[in-house]
Formats: structure tokens, sequence, C-alpha cells
């Protein structure tokens, strides 16, 4: 019996030791069972495909998410002292304004529309034409305050109104990592919840048409737009690279905060009767943002001759070819730069 026992379990033994190495033979040829979650991370890593990759897919994704479309338009009013920069979310704008503010310091009004914007600033006060301008879009604008003039018509002209300081503070916040008042900012998706509960529809703003083709006059050079005055120097250059105009400040590029360059696809010039006078000892300008004017266009390695208009307060600022038609633009960023006459703007060729 003893015999038949150990008999037995030699035979069972000798079954466990072919098991065993059958599957371990199939393991080494790929065939047999692994360790969940290992056949698919080894398959990733043959392909070039790392758990990084997946990050870096997902960031990716979430970041297309981001520049979706917004619903309609949105208009934020951006500082430029020199103790503001570097800026936040200009680079993302579909349209910025430069106008002069006081004492040959401008400031932004930059249009979001084509894609959502994460963090934009500093914001500051309005001035009324920058409301007239607003107005135009019938998009609602988010500043800080403003001049008496600014405030009063912006009720009269029945304006969207995102005031941080009197409606709307709530949509804002401050950057405690900057000082006051250069550390006020927002978000298209703050900026949307503020338009939602102050009633505000948001709608598609008049954009100038596209095009492909232009016919002026070749210039790949750059231009310089001189607002300086004699307490505070301050020029700004574009210089055409790449197909695309490279935004510099007093000779310097000028970059926003994380680092990137500000360029543009066109530069629209316009004239605008602008004045200066003293209130509370403070040197303001008033530009005289209704009416019609000369303009010069560049785009596209060109530049073109031609004129502006608007009409009210509530109409659309529109540009003009030379023969009178609406100005096509390249697809892309567009910055608007407002001066007094268009002697200010500087030419010098390419070397």
């Amino acid at each position: 019996m003893k015999r038949n026992h150990v008999g037995m379990a030699l035979v069972l033994l000798g079954i466990m030791v072919f098991l065993v190495v059958g599957c371990i033979g199939k393991e080494q040829a790929g065939e047999g069972p692994e360790e969940p979650g290992l056949v698919e991370e080894n398959r990733e890593t043959a392909e070039g495909d790392t758990g990084e990759d997946k990050q870096a897919d997902e960031s990716s994704q979430s970041v297309e998410q981001a520049k979706k479309q917004l619903p309609g338009a949105l208009l934020v009013m951006v500082d430029n002292f020199s103790k503001a920069r570097p800026q936040s979310g200009l680079d993302q704008a579909d349209l910025v304004y430069e106008i002069v503010a006081e004492g040959g310091i401008t400031r932004f009004m930059a249009l979001f529309y084509r894609q959502g914007v994460e963090k934009i600033g500093p914001i500051r006060s309005a001035r009324s034409y920058f409301a007239q301008l607003a107005r135009g879009y019938n998009a609602p604008l988010a500043h800080a305050g403003g001049s008496a003039e600014a405030l009063n018509l912006i009720v009269k002209i029945k304006m969207k109104d995102l005031d941080e300081i009197y409606n709307s503070g709530a949509y804002f916040w401050r950057d405690k990592q900057r000082k006051m008042p250069h550390n006020l900012y927002s978000s298209t998706d703050k900026l949307q919840q503020g338009a939602k509960n102050r009633g505000y529809s948001l709608e598609a703003p008049f954009l100038q048409p596209t095009g492909t083709a232009w016919e002026g006059e070749p210039f790949t050079g750059e231009f310089e737009l001189d607002y300086s005055v004699p307490k505070y120097s301050y020029k700004v250059t574009w210089q055409y690279k790449n197909k695309q105009y490279e935004r510099k400040i007093n000779g310097k590029p000028h970059l926003m905060e994380d680092g990137t360059q500000l360029m543009a696809d066109n530069v629209l010039v316009m004239a605008v009767k602008t004045s200066t006078y003293m209130k509370d000892g403070i040197p303001l300008s008033d530009v005289q943002i209704v009416g019609q004017g000369e303009a010069r266009f560049f785009i596209d390695g060109q530049k073109l001759q031609g004129s502006w208009e608007k009409k009210s307060d509530v109409a659309a600022v529109k540009f003009y070819d030379e023969k009178g038609d609406l100005l096509k633009l390249k697809k892309g960023k567009t910055w608007i730069q407002v001066v007094p006459q268009l002697k200010k703007i500087k030419e010098k060729e390419a070397l």
C-alpha cells in the first residue's frame, strides 16, 4: 500500500511539474496569463506611448476644450503702466485696441470670442471712449471703475457693465503676488457667470471679413508708434517676422506673464482726434472715437491705405480699404493702434 501511495505521489508530482513548465513556456512566448494591466502597459511602452504621453494627451484635450469658441464676445480693460507688466491673456485675445489714457500711458481693451482664457489682466478702469467702443460690439465690458465721464456714459448708452467696484466684484480676484492696483484679474469663465447673473446676453460681435490677398505696398520692415510725453517714455514697435508682426515696447519684446511673445496677424493704425485736459491735477485724454478718419493697415507684409468709421455710440468701428470696401483681414489676431495722426508712424525698411 505504501508503495502505491508513493507511486501515486510521484505521478502527481510529475503532472504538476509538466503543467508548471508548460505555463512558463507559454508566458515566455507571450501567450500566458499576466499581472492585470501589464499587457497594456508593455504594449504602450513598446509603441512609445508612455504614461506621460497619455497624461499629455489628456492635458492637450483639456486645452482644446478651453479654446472652444465662447457663446459671445467679452471685453476687458487691461492695464499697461510699466508696473502692470507682464500682463496675462492679451496673446489670446481676438482683437486688442491700444489708446492713450493719461500722461502718455496707454490702456488696452481686449476682445475675447474664439477661445476661453483662464487669466486676464491686470484689469483697470474705463474711459468714455472705451465705453463707446464696447457699446459698438454690444459686449459686456469688464473694468474697475472709471472716469466720471465714463461711468455716466455707461448708464446713458446702456452698456453691458461688469464693474469690479460697483456691481460685479465676485467675478474678479486679486493676485497676492503683485501689488495693488496692478493685481486685479478675471477669466472668461468668471465673466460669463457675471454676465449671466446680471442678465446680459452674449452675442457674436461685428468683426471685419477675412481674405487671402492684399493689394498694397510691400513692407516687411518695422514701424514705430511713439506715445511718449516728457516724463514718460513709451514707444511701440511692430516688426514683420515669420509672416506675423512681433510687438516690442521701448525696443524690448512685449512678453506675457508666461513668457509668450505678443504677435499679431494684422496691425491697424487709426488716426483719431485726441486732446488732453487736466482734472484734479491729472492729465486725461479725450479721444473722439465716434466719427471717421484716416487709417493705415499692415497685413501679411503689405502696407495699405484706408479709413475708419464709427457712426454713433452704439455703432461698431468699421475699416475700409482705398476703394471704400470693407477691409478684409488675415485670419488671426488683430491689434488696433489709436494715434492722433498717421505721421506718428515711423517706418524702417527691412535690412
